[in-house]
C-alpha cells in the first residue's frame, strides 16, 4: 500500500505531461500537491521536515535559475547581433551535410561542453544552433538532450563520479572497468538514439557508419583515461577524441562525394572568431576555473545548512534524513552563471569595438530573459519541491525497497531503472546517485554480487536518465521557444532512455551471473 502511495506523484506527473499534455508547471504543481498530502498524510513527514525539504528545493532551484537565466540572456545578446547567424553559416561551409553536422553537435559537441561545464549548459546552447541550422526544433531539443547524456557522471570534471565513489566507499581503482563498460554502451546507444530521432531507422542505417567507428576510438580513450585514474577528464577526452575522428571521417568522405571542400570563411557584421568567441571564452574559462583550489572555491560561496530530522512513522518505518553543511554551495568560481555573464559582458566589449553596439538589442535581450525566466523559475520550483518532499519523507526510498524486495536475484536487470528514475525525479546525475547510489551498494551487499558494477550501472544509467529529466527539458524548451512542447519532447525520448536502460540491466545481470 506505501509502495502504490509513493509511485502516485510520479505517475501524476507522467499522466499529466504525457497523456493530458498539460505544461511543466502545471504539472509540477499538481503533483507536488499529491506528494505534499501522501508526506503529510500517510508517511509522517514534521513540519520541521516539510520547512527542510522545501528549503533545499528553493535552494536548488536557485541554483537551476541562476544557469537558466544566464543561459538565456548570452544566447538572446549573440544571437541579437548576429553572431549564431555567422555560427551557422560557417557550420554549414565546413560541414554540408546536414545529417553530419546534427550528429556532431548534439551527440559530440554537447559531450564535449558537458565535460566542462554540464548544468543544463550544453542543451542550452547547442538547441538554438541546431534549430538555427534549420532543423526541427522538437527534433532538435530531443536530440541535444538525449545525445549529451552519456557524457554526465564523468561531465563537470566527474563530479558525478566522486559523489558516488564517496558515498559507497567503492575503491575508484575498482570502478573504473565496470563505468567504463556501462559508459561504452551509454555512448553508443546514444549515438544510434540521435540518428533515430534525425530519421528514425534510415536515420540508424546511415549514421552507423560513423557512430560503430567513433564509439569505439571513444572507448579506446575513455578506457586508458579511466584505468590511468583521471576521472575527471572521461568525458572531455572522450568527446574530444570523438569529434576528431568524426571530422576526420567526414572530410575523407566528402572528398570523394562533394570534390573540394571550400576552406574559406563567412562573415557578415562579424567575422566567425568574433562570433565565437564568446563560447570559447566559456571553454576556456572553466577549464581554468578548474584549476583553482577547491579551498580558494569554497571561501568564496555562499551554501546554507540544515539540520537533520526523523519522520513521525513508528520504527522500523522511521525515516532519518541526516543534517547537511554547505549544501549544493554557489562558488564564484565553479556555478556556470558566472562563466556565461563574463561571456555576454566581452560579448559586449566586442560588439563595441567593431561599431555594431545597439542599446535597443542589450535591452531587448533583458526584456526576453526576464519573460521567459520568471516562469521557468516557477516550474523549476514545482518540480523541486515535489522531488524532495518525496526524498525526505522516505516515500522514495520506499518504493525502492519494495522493488528490490520483490525482484530479489533478478534485481541487477532493473537495476538502471532506478538510476533512470533517480535522475528523472531529482534532474541531474550528482542527486541522483545521492539518493539510490547507497540504496545500489546495499541491495548488491545483500545479493553477494560485485559492488562496483551495481555502483556504475547506478551512475551511468543516472546518466542517460537526465535526458528526461523535466527540469533540463524546462530549460531546453526554454532556450529554444518550445513552451508548451514538453510533452511532446518527453514522448520522444522516454523510448530510447528505457532501450539503453534495458541494455545496461542485460549486460549487468549477465555480467554479474558469469
Amino acid at each position: 500500500m506505501m509502495a502504490i502511495l509513493s509511485l502516485l506523484p510520479i505517475l501524476s506527473l507522467l499522466g499529466l505531461l504525457i497523456i493530458v499534455k498539460t505544461s511543466v508547471a502545471k504539472a509540477g504543481g499538481v503533483s507536488l500537491v499529491i506528494a505534499l498530502a501522501i508526506a503529510l498524510g500517510f508517511f509522517g513527514l514534521p513540519a520541521f521536515g516539510l520547512s527542510v525539504a522545501l528549503g533545499k528545493a528553493l535552494w536548488l532551484g536557485l541554483f537551476v535559475s541562476l544557469i537558466v537565466w544566464g543561459a538565456l540572456f548570452l544566447y538572446h545578446l549573440v544571437s541579437g547581433f548576429g553572431a549564431i547567424d555567422v555560427i551557422n553559416k560557417n557550420i554549414m561551409i565546413f560541414v554540408k551535410d546536414k545529417f553530419v553536422a546534427f550528429l556532431l553537435l548534439a551527440w559530440l559537441f554537447t559531450g564535449l561542453l558537458q565535460g566542462i561545464a554540464g548544468f543544463g549548459v550544453p542543451i542550452v546552447i547547442v538547441t538554438p544552433i541546431l534549430i538555427a541550422l534549420g532543423f526541427n526544433p522538437v527534433k532538435s531539443l530531443t536530440a541535444t538532450l538525449l545525445g549529451h547524456s552519456w557524457a554526465v557522471t564523468f561531465g563537470s570534471m566527474g563530479v558525478a563520479f566522486f559523489v558516488i565513489q564517496g558515498l559507497t566507499g567503492v575503491p575508484k581503482a575498482d570502478l573504473g572497468v565496470p563505468m567504463w563498460i556501462f559508459a561504452t554502451i551509454a555512448h553508443f546507444l546514444t549515438g544510434i538514439g540521435v540518428c533515430w530521432l534525425h530519421d528514425g531507422f534510415s536515420g540508424i542505417k546511415k549514421g552507423l557508419a560513423y557512430v560503430l567507428p567513433v564509439s569505439f576510438v571513444m572507448a579506446l580513450v575513455q578506457y586508458f583515461t579511466l584505468t590511468s585514474g583521471m576521472y575527471a577528464l572521461a568525458t572531455l577526452n572522450t568527446a574530444l577524441a570523438g569529434l576528431a575522428v568524426m571530422f576526420l571521417l567526414y572530410r575523407l568522405r566528402a572528398k570523394g562525394k562533394e570534390g573540394k571542400i571550400k576552406n574559406s570563411f563567412y562573415r557578415d557584421k562579424l567575422s566567425l572568431w568574433q562570433a565565437v568567441f564568446p563560447y570559447a571564452l566559456i571553454l576556456v574559462l572553466l577549464l581554468l576555473f578548474q584549476l583553482i583550489p577547491a579551498a580558494v572555491k569554497d571561501s568564496i560561496a555562499v551554501s546554507p545548512n540544515f539540520r537533520g530530522f526523523e519522520t513521525a512513522l513508528p520504527y522500523p518505518y522511521t525515516h532519518t534524513v541526516a543534517g547537511v553543511v554547505n549544501y549544493s554551495p554557489i562558488r564564484l568560481f565553479a556555478h556556470p552563471v558566472f562563466v556565461l555573464l563574463i561571456a555576454a559582458a566581452v560579448s559586449c566589449l566586442i560588439y563595441r569595438r567593431v561599431g555594431i553596439w545597439d542599446a535597443g538589442v542589450f535591452r531587448g535581450a533583458l526584456q526576453k530573459t526576464v519573460k521567459k525566466g520568471v516562469p521557468a523559475t516557477l516550474a523549476l520550483l514545482a518540480l523541486g519541491c515535489m522531488s524532495l518532499v518525496m526524498m525526505e519523507s522516505g516515500m522514495t526510498r520506499r518504493f525502492a525497497y519494495t522493488v528490490a524486495d520483490l525482484t530479489g536475484s533478478l534485481f541487477p536487470l532493473f537495476s538502471p531503472f532506478f538510476g533512470v528514475l533517480a535522475s528523472f525525479l531529482t534532474g541531474n546525475n550528482t542527486n541522483a546517485n545521492i539518493l539510490f547510489g547507497k540504496f545500489q551498494y546495499a541491495i548488491a551487499y545483500r545479493l553477494q554480487i560485485s559492488t562496483a558494477m551495481m555502483t556504475a550501472s547506478q551512475s551511468l544509467s543516472a546518466s542517460v536518465g537526465v535526458a528526461i529529466g523535466p527540469t533540463l527539458i524546462l530549460m531546453g524548451a526554454l532556450a529554444s521557444d518550445q513552451i508548451g512542447q514538453e510533452s511532446v519532447i518527453l514522448k520522444k525520448l522516454i523510448p530510447p532512455v528505457l532501450v539503453i536502460a534495458l541494455a545496461m540491466g542485460v549486460i549487468n545481470y549477465i555480467l554479474l551471473a558469469v
